[in-house]
């Protein structure tokens, strides 16, 4: 009896845990999806075609897996810059974290910064 309970505990506590190759896998079409909004909303925002990059990018900046108590609840971070404007020195910084109970990444911070990337 004791050890069908172990294995009952054991097969409940590895179902709730998800591999982080997968978190980390999920985070890349949550951001392409975020791009393809960006640009979207640029160009109903009345900015024409030739301001945009040919190919808009972003950038993982840090990313970030949590252990412990610390993943209790977001179990990895990640801090993202989009690039969509040709002639301005203007980029978008999101901030994502990764909810352990829902299993999927929160945008919870966007900002547009003045600048340049850094390492083109």
């Amino acid at each position: 009896m004791k050890k069908i309970l172990f294995l009952l505990v054991l097969a409940l506590l590895s179902s709730c845990s998800e591999p982080t190759e997968r978190i980390e896998k999920k985070l890349l079409p949550y951001l392409q999806e975020d791009l393809k909004f960006m640009v979207a909303e640029a160009l109903n925002a009345n900015t024409k075609k030739e301001d945009l990059l040919d190919e808009p990018y972003y950038k993982i900046r840090d990313f970030r897996l949590f252990e412990g108590a610390e993943a209790e609840i977001y179990a990895a971070y990640a801090e993202v810059d989009f690039y969509l404007y040709r002639n301005m020195a203007l980029y978008a910084k999101r901030k994502y974290r990764y909810e352990v109970h829902g299993r999927h990444w929160d945008r919870y911070y966007k900002v547009l910064k003045f600048g340049r990337d850094k390492d083109p």
